[in-house]
């Protein structure tokens, strides 16, 4: 789970902090996950960011996205860092950027982060951390001047083997300027600071409204309680699909043949291979390279709807609505976000495009459910959806703003820092702009748009 993200001349954000834990108030105390001992932290399980357009809230989503592909995929050598740096004050485009996460894993309360420009990262560092404590894990630097990393091991490193203390330090030797000394361990097969990279692999999941999630077919095909839940979701928000189902496709119909044009010879893929494949027409298929078989199997995602006989009828998924298709999107987050036990982190940017705005404060009050408050899982999203600002639905730390500065800087900062009373009609306060982070918008009139 995240406990605070802090970002400095990143994208649009001069310096910002995100911070999920919970504050001292006391409404719906289900909505926090609760702290193990008195050395943990009390984590809000929920956090709606809100702005006007071009504010800087999806910069918040594209910062975390930027960081852990840097962490999992790394970069060739003499690549540029994708970096972006806040371009509006010429001190801040000379300065690296920084990115720092401190987030809870496996029990363990971690800070993870790095100073970055285009061409090196200039610092990185691992700390473990309590309420009280704070231990250093590895701080490496690379100075401006020299492409050697220096690396400074934790006080832990005393209790390695003298081979492994100096294989760590051979490692960070030989970590290019631009890559990541976590990125690096992990391609020599050393775990021994394997948090970042499992929890950036294994537990955060960014979602754009462009993101699609892999193999909804194979899920499908194999998990019958998956098929249920999609159904319960769709039939709630009165789609008018029955059922969600997955359909073999055989290679020689000419949807196979299709897929075997877009693909050519790409098809001789490893066993278990999983490949997806969305065709420009909107049709999506999930190709699954079993190794039990010669031919690899063909899955096409498909809806039906009863007509008035009560008969089946399937449908493409591309003939259903956007809203429809975004839904589709979302459902397995939410099936993760309820009923599975792993840690897991979703971070959804626009949440609300394509959905009605019932259906978009559906999905939350299911992930906000009081029966999850043990799942270790948090839902951060962006978001315009105003039917969210409720006292009666979230609390106020659970509410953020991102607001635009007369220096085109992006400032971030939450509803609890107003005290709003639980009686307050926050929504009729917002659109008023009490508390910032909507659209200044001129007179339509003073505009002069007249029709021809």
């Amino acid at each position: 789970m995240i406990i605070r993200l802090r970002l400095e001349n990143l994208y649009s954000f001069k310096a910002a902090e995100l911070s999920m834990v919970a504050s001292a108030e006391r409404i719906h105390p289900h909505q926090v996950h609760p702290a193990r001992n008195r050395n943990d932290n009390r984590l809000v399980r929920f956090a709606a960011v809100y702005g006007a357009n071009a504010a800087g809230k999806s910069n918040l989503v594209k910062a975390l996205k930027f960081a852990q592909i840097l962490v999992l995929q790394g970069l060739r050598p003499e690549t540029k860092i994708p970096v972006e740096r806040f371009r509006l004050d010429l001190d801040y485009a000379v300065q690296p950027a920084l990115f720092a996460v401190e987030f809870k894993y496996q029990g363990k309360l971690y800070e993870y982060g790095f100073e970055c420009d285009r061409d090196r990262i200039y610092r990185e560092w691992l700390n473990t951390f309590t309420r009280k404590t704070e231990e250093c894990l590895f701080e490496r630097r690379t100075p401006a001047k020299s492409d050697k990393t220096e690396i400074t091991l934790g006080k832990f490193s005393d209790a390695l083997a003298p081979d492994d203390q100096q294989f760590l330090e051979f490692v960070a030797r030989g970590t290019r300027p631009n890559q990541l000394y976590i990125h690096e361990c992990i391609e020599r097969n050393v775990d021994t600071f394997a948090a970042p990279y499992e929890w950036f692999r294994h537990v955060l999941t960014v979602i754009t409204p462009e993101s699609h999630p892999l193999s909804i077919e194979f899920e499908l095909q194999e998990d019958e309680t998956i098929q249920n839940f999609f159904s319960q979701i769709l039939n709630a928000a009165d789609t008018g699909i029955h059922r969600i189902i997955t359909q073999n496709i055989e290679w020689d119909s000419p949807e196979g043949e299709l897929i075997q044009e877009v693909l050519k010879d790409d098809l001789s893929r490893n066993p278990g291979d999983i490949i997806y494949l969305q065709h420009a027409s909107g049709m999506r298929f999930t190709i699954v390279n079993n190794p039990d078989e010669e031919i690899p199997t063909l899955l096409k995602l498909v809806t039906t709807h009863l007509n008035a006989d009560g008969q089946e009828i399937s449908f493409d998924i591309y003939e259903e609505s956007d809203g429809t298709k975004r839904l589709l999107d979302l459902i397995p987050l939410l099936h993760e976000l309820v009923f599975s036990d792993d840690e897991r982190v979703f971070v959804v940017d626009e949440i609300g495009r394509s959905l009605h705005p019932q259906l978009v404060k559906l999905l939350v009050e299911l992930h906000l459910n009081p029966d999850n408050r043990q799942h270790p899982s948090q839902l951060i999203t962006t978001t315009h959806e105003t039917h969210l600002l409720d006292l009666d639905l979230l609390r106020r730390d659970e509410v953020w703003f991102v607001e635009k500065q007369p220096d085109g800087s992006s400032d971030m900062y939450s509803l609890y820092d107003f005290q709003p009373r639980y009686d307050k009609d926050v929504l009729k306060d917002y659109l008023q702009g009490r508390y910032g982070g909507i659209p200044f918008l001129g007179n339509a009139r003073v505009l002069g748009l007249k029709p021809h």
